[in-house]
């Protein structure tokens, strides 16, 4: 009796701890579950907060390339980057509703980002409206970069909460999976114990137990099947991600190569304006036009994205510009040597400098050279160890000794200032004297804020697709 006894206090005890760790299983699983949603929360907001800042950038670019290029082409990117804002705020909004500091935040970065497409608006009507030079004074007074500044502070304080909430979640959402793990093994454990009890008590009821002992080897089968089964099933959602993303490539490259290609159709009409001109300042006006379209129309043909479709090779568009610009003055000998590293640089400022280049090759060879005389022009882009760009034109024309008074009159040097002015730049001109006699001009560029980096073994086969897209000829040749 006391044998039995026992026994049955030690089958109940065992029965209590079994039920108290199912128990536990159970609410660690819907625990785990919670966790697992507030990560997903978490992940959801910091992707809306990086979309937020990428559609302030198109908008700010959209802005720049409408009043660099008076085409309304861009104002399409700009137009759709304001309309998808407002429903990242209102998602935003709603998911930092259970955060008062993360609300605020996103709250501080709606009225940012209303000031900043305001002042954008600003310089977009004043240049609509004629007040050109009014609304690039706007564009150079820096108010839109304090406010994008402010609006980076702003969503980098957001992101580096939600990170910490991340790292905070996650490391909660692996204690929670620690747990569930303890309370199923000592779920499992408790059951074997009380197996064991039971077949001890009552042997008879092995058969029961073995039954039992199936079920469970059945249900470990079932779940190994299910889990082979979600293994497949993500495998398969990889592969159809992988596949997306080349799609996107292929369409960004597809893309550009359409933008260049619209721009020479914009090349052609002005060629055909320039044919039916009387008026000579129209057709010099006309030609300065067709220039910098040709140089942004020859850049955009062969931009090449690579590393996560951001960066290209810049000696490699230059190349292709330099040869485009000879092509198109075949009636002028001069000897055009590019000397530029490979060089990467982010795509969406390769255009600028690739226009930046020219204006100053064109102004070498309009000024620098009198009529039927060849001469050499030099282009050289350099970076140095500690990051600094610097662009060099060099001839050995005629020069001037009131260069920079004089350059600082033209259409194609206002414009090459502006560009020059979205990398912090600086331009000087410098004249050679030989014997009393000039040698030649040299512009010097600093651009303290335009960011490149030398390219990788790995970026060559981009550039070797961007160079079989331009013509056979080389930049160093003769026009």
């Amino acid at each position: 009796m006391a044998t039995n006894s026992t026994l049955t206090r030690t089958v109940i005890t065992w029965g209590s701890v079994a039920a108290l760790s199912g128990l536990s299983a159970v609410f660690a699983w819907q625990w785990s579950g919670s966790g697992a949603s507030r990560v997903t929360h978490t992940l959801l907001v910091q992707n809306q907060l990086g979309a937020l800042l990428s559609g302030v950038q198109d908008v700010e670019n959209g802005q720049r390339g409408y009043l660099l290029t008076n085409d309304k082409v861009y104002l399409q990117p700009y137009e759709a980057a304001i309309a998808s804002i407002g429903q990242i705020q209102s998602e935003l909004q709603r998911l930092t509703r259970d955060n008062p500091e993360q609300h605020a935040l996103a709250s501080e970065a709606r009225d940012l980002i209303a000031k900043r497409i305001s002042i954008s608006q600003s310089t977009i009507d004043l240049f609509d409206s004629g007040k050109q030079s009014e609304s690039l004074d706007l564009l150079r007074s820096g108010r839109g970069k304090a406010v994008m500044d402010q609006l980076r502070v702003v969503i980098g304080k957001a992101k580096t909460q939600e990170d910490q909430l991340f790292a905070q979640r996650q490391a909660q959402y692996d204690r929670q999976r620690a747990l569930l793990l303890a309370a199923l093994l000592g779920t499992l454990l408790a059951s074997a114990g009380l197996a064991f009890l039971a077949l001890r008590r009552e042997q008879e009821k092995a058969d029961l137990l073995a039954i039992t002992a199936k079920s469970l080897a059945s249900d470990k089968e079932e779940l190994a099947q299910r889990v082979a089964l979600r293994t497949a099933e993500l495998e398969v959602e990889r592969n159809r991600a992988e596949t997306e993303r080349g799609r996107a490539e292929a369409l960004l490259r597809d893309v550009t190569h359409r933008i260049g290609n619209n721009l020479a159709l914009v090349v052609g009409f002005l060629n055909l304006h320039i044919r039916h001109a009387s008026d000579p300042g129209t057709v010099q006006t006309l030609m300065g036009a067709r220039s910098r379209v040709h140089a942004i129309a020859s850049a955009q043909r062969r931009i090449n994205v690579i590393s996560d479709l951001d960066l290209v090779r810049i000696d490699t568009l230059l190349d292709a510009v330099m040869s485009d610009l000879a092509e198109a003055m075949p009636e002028n000998e001069t000897k055009i040597t590019l000397e530029v590293p490979p060089l990467l640089a982010e795509a969406q400022v390769a255009t600028s400098v690739c226009v930046l280049t020219q204006e100053f090759v064109m102004n070498a060879l309009k000024h620098a050279f009198p009529a039927g005389e060849a001469g050499t022009i030099i282009v050289r882009l350099t970076r140095d160890s500690d990051g600094l760009v610097v662009l060099t034109v060099i001839d050995n024309g005629q020069g001037r000794a009131d260069s920079e008074t004089a350059a600082a009159d033209g259409l194609g040097t206002k414009i090459a200032n502006l560009l020059a002015s979205q990398f912090g730049g600086t331009i000087t001109y410098k004249v050679s004297v030989e014997g009393g006699m000039s040698t030649g001009t040299t512009v010097v560029v600093e651009l303290p804020r335009l960011k490149m980096q030398p390219a990788d073994q790995n970026s060559d086969q981009a550039a070797a697709s961007a160079r079989s897209d331009a013509a056979e000829n080389p930049a160093r040749r003769s026009g």
